[in-house]
C-alpha cells in the first residue's frame, strides 16, 4: 500500500481569498505557474466552505472581502480579521500571506493580530501588487516551505 505525504500535498494547495474575481483570476494563474493546486473564495462564507474541503497549505488573504449579500459591495478590513479568527478557531496550519490595498501599517497590524491568534501569517504585500513579486514569493513558499 502506497502512503502519501499529506503535508507535502497540503503544502502544494493554494487558497486565494479575495472578493474581486479579476484579482483571483490573475492570482490563480500565478499560483498555477508556481506549482500549486489552486482554489478561490470570494467571501467569508466561501472561505469557510473552501477551507474545510481544500485544506490549503498557503492562503493569500485580502482584508476587505465585500458584503456577504452583495459581492460587489466593498468590504471592510474587519472582514480579514474575521477570516483570521475563523482560521484560528479551525486550527489552521497554512502559511498566510496578506495581500491588501490597506495601508502598510494596517497590513502589519493585521499580520501581528493573526500571529497573536497562533496563525502562520508570514507577511503582507500591497495592492496593486507586482505579479512577478507574488510569483517569486509563491515559488519560494512551494520550494523551500518558508
Amino acid at each position: 500500500m502506497m502512503e502519501f505525504d499529506s503535508n507535502a500535498e497540503r503544502d502544494a494547495r493554494l487558497l486565494i481569498v479575495d472578493d474581486n474575481a479579476d484579482i483571483t483570476d490573475i492570482l490563480e494563474e500565478v499560483g498555477l505557474d508556481a506549482g500549486f493546486s489552486v482554489k478561490s473564495a470570494h467571501s467569508l462564507s466561501e472561505l469557510k466552505d473552501s477551507y474545510a474541503d481544500f485544506s490549503p497549505g498557503v492562503i493569500l488573504l485580502d482584508l476587505g472581502l465585500g458584503g456577504e449579500a452583495d459581492i460587489d459591495e466593498p468590504g471592510s478590513d474587519d472582514d480579514g480579521l474575521k477570516a483570521l479568527q475563523y482560521l484560528s478557531a479551525e486550527g489552521c496550519k497554512a502559511r498566510i500571506l496578506i495581500i491588501s490595498g490597506s495601508s502598510r501599517r494596517k497590513r502589519e497590524l493585521t499580520q501581528y493580530q493573526g500571529q497573536g491568534l497562533n496563525l502562520r501569517v508570514i507577511g503582507h504585500l500591497p495592492k496593486p501588487f507586482d505579479v512577478d513579486t507574488v510569483e517569486q514569493t509563491l515559488v519560494k513558499l512551494r520550494e523551500k516551505g518558508l
